[in-house]
């Protein structure tokens, strides 16, 4: 951090053009861990959809400025499939959508999120602007190509240690929790409106998926995004964020 306190306080840098990228598994069905029941019942019933362990990747992109940048969702499927073909034209704008065989954040998906979420933002940076791009030490995130690629639209590209992510990675500190608390909101929801709760246990769809997540991108508030970057014990900017110094009071 000390290192990295350094590098974003530099004239050439400007907080819209900080920028930490990172996945996090999206679940089709948010089960809760939690059941409630009379004090004394013996056996609790539970139902669930047959979806419990569907799952879509979401790559998130933030700003230390408190911007998010277009999301990607990463669907189980082939690359030229018949998803992409006949489904992706249908879902909503505002995501960009890809197939993976397992759903992950790959070498081919990583370049096509450089080239249809990363280019299109960084090319309003001003000129004696240097965009900084943290991103953790996940493998595809490191290859030599795929490196290569960002800095040639002029973003410097920097690696977080292993092990230090859920410290220090804004994403994974002040994003990822409210963007899952508000798409739990609309799983649940849905499930009460769908009648899920009276033996109905279907799925919900990928475009319900991708209904949820632009909703829930669009409401969470820029302050939290802002906030993801000045962790107390971990803070970016702590110039900036420092409180104002106290009058002396004389003894």
């Amino acid at each position: 951090m000390e290192i990295a306190r350094r590098e974003v306080a530099q004239p050439n840098c400007h907080q819209d053009f900080i920028l930490n990228m990172d996945q996090t598994p999206i679940p089709f069905t948010f089960n809760s861990k939690r059941t409630l029941e009379v004090v004394g019942k013996k056996s609790v019933l539970t139902r669930k959809s047959t979806s419990d362990t569907k799952r879509v990747t979401c790559a998130a992109t933030i700003t230390a400025s408190g911007k998010s940048l277009t999301p990607m969702l990463i669907f189980k499927g082939k690359p030229m499939g018949r998803i992409v073909r006949t489904e992706f034209p249908t879902y909503p704008q505002g995501v960009v959508y890809a197939c993976q065989d397992n759903a992950w954040m790959d070498k081919r998906c990583m370049m096509e999120w450089v080239k249809k979420v990363l280019q299109p933002y960084v090319l309003d940076a001003p000129d004696h602007i240097v965009p900084v791009l943290y991103l953790n030490s996940y493998c595809c995130h490191m290859m030599a190509s795929v490196v290569e690629s960002i800095q040639e639209l002029g973003v410097e590209v920097k690696h977080i240690p292993g092990g230090c992510t859920s410290l220090c990675q804004p994403v994974d500190i002040g994003y990822n929790k409210p963007l899952k608390s508000r798409m739990r909101e609309s799983w649940e929801a849905w499930m009460i409106a769908e009648g899920l709760l009276n033996n109905k246990t279907a799925p919900p769809t990928r475009e319900l998926i991708c209904d949820w997540l632009l909703q829930s991108v669009n409401a969470i508030p820029e302050q939290f995004i802002f906030n993801a970057w000045r962790h107390v014990n971990y803070i970016w900017f702590p110039a900036i964020c420092a409180p104002p110094p106290q009058p002396t009071v004389g003894v």
